[in-house]
């Protein structure tokens, strides 16, 4: 497939920003992705945008940035992040490898896995951010090691990205998956389907009888006494006494979501608690930060996204 044969026009339907200032550019791109560093290089004019929608449990967006850009990323937030170009290309580092990404390769990162990028000017990402709870409790998409490079030149790959460009070019298409539940729960299970039938795919071995490690048990006490205040991901493996990969690898396993996606969803419950105890002079921006969430429009979305209502929608106490 050309790169000029892979045109998102559906997705610019969905624009979420355009913007010249680097420091913008980042903070909206991490609303919506995982905190990361952005320094730019070159000369290609600089105005950054993002497109971005979700289908179910996946979400689809289109990023460019105008000029050459590196992109930092300390750990993937709690989901699965898929990469390539439809313009220009990337120089991805990833595992101890440096792998090229463009139209006919790209990469997936796992939950907690760190990387970095070397845009092109004028390169534009099409990026999904899938939610492990979409895989069923299956194979992990990447290996402990694996680098995560992905070929779209045959095979189920080549399906997949062909159907990927037939929901991102078809404003009809799109616009019917997000509306309608059944619809967009059709088009998950066919990209999940055929992503997970990708040669990278290894089921793991059968284990009869697993017991969850302790590990797991200490980090989730970790997070329950530690909701009101910053915790990054390395400093709750350093609690535990376990490496990053292990941490992730074992809430993949055990808990079928990331560490910081766990932690998420028990600040959510406990401020959803709260909320409802509480009457209705008590302001829910200190709720939310007494909870830790220290962005506000954050924690509406992900509490709407989670209870299928605001904040401010929940009955409280009279």
């Amino acid at each position: 497939m050309n790169q000029s044969e892979f045109r998102p026009k559906a997705l610019r339907r969905h624009r979420l920003f355009e913007s010249r200032d680097v420091d913008e550019t980042r903070e909206l791109i991490s609303r919506v992705m995982q905190p990361h560093s952005l320094a730019p290089f070159g000369d290609g004019g600089g105005r950054s945008h993002m497109d971005f929608v979700k289908i179910g449990r996946i979400g689809l967006g289109a990023i460019g940035f105008g000029s050459g850009m590196r992109v930092d990323v300390d750990a993937v937030d709690g989901y699965y992040l898929m990469m390539f170009c439809v313009a220009g290309e990337a120089e991805v580092c990833a595992a101890g490898r440096t792998v090229r990404v463009d139209a006919r390769q790209g990469v997936i990162r796992a939950p907690g896995e760190p990387f970095s990028a070397r845009l092109s000017p004028g390169c534009e990402q099409m990026v999904l951010r899938i939610e492990p709870e979409a895989l069923g409790g299956g194979a992990p998409l990447v290996g402990a090691s694996d680098a995560g490079l992905v070929q779209f030149t045959s095979g189920a790959m080549r399906a997949w990205q062909q159907q990927l460009k037939l929901v991102a070019s078809s404003p009809e298409l799109l616009a019917s998956a997000c509306a309608n539940a059944r619809v967009g729960a059709h088009v998950e299970s066919l990209l999940i389907n055929l992503l997970t039938a990708g040669p990278f795919d290894v089921p793991a071995p059968r284990v009869r009888q697993a017991v969850m490690p302790a590990f797991i048990r200490r980090a989730e006490d970790e997070m329950i006494a530690r909701l009101a205040t910053p915790l990054s991901l390395a400093e709750l493996a350093a609690a535990v006494g376990v490496p990053v990969r292990t941490l992730c690898a074992g809430f993949l396993r055990f808990r079928q979501t990331s560490p910081i996606q766990y932690l998420r969803q028990l600040r959510l419950d406990h401020a959803r608690r709260t909320i409802r105890a509480t009457a209705a002079h008590v302001r829910i921006a200190d709720i939310a930060l007494d909870c830790g969430f220290t962005h506000f429009g954050r924690f509406a979305q992900s509490y709407r996204e989670r209870f299928g209502e605001l904040p401010s929608q929940t009955v409280r106490k009279r």
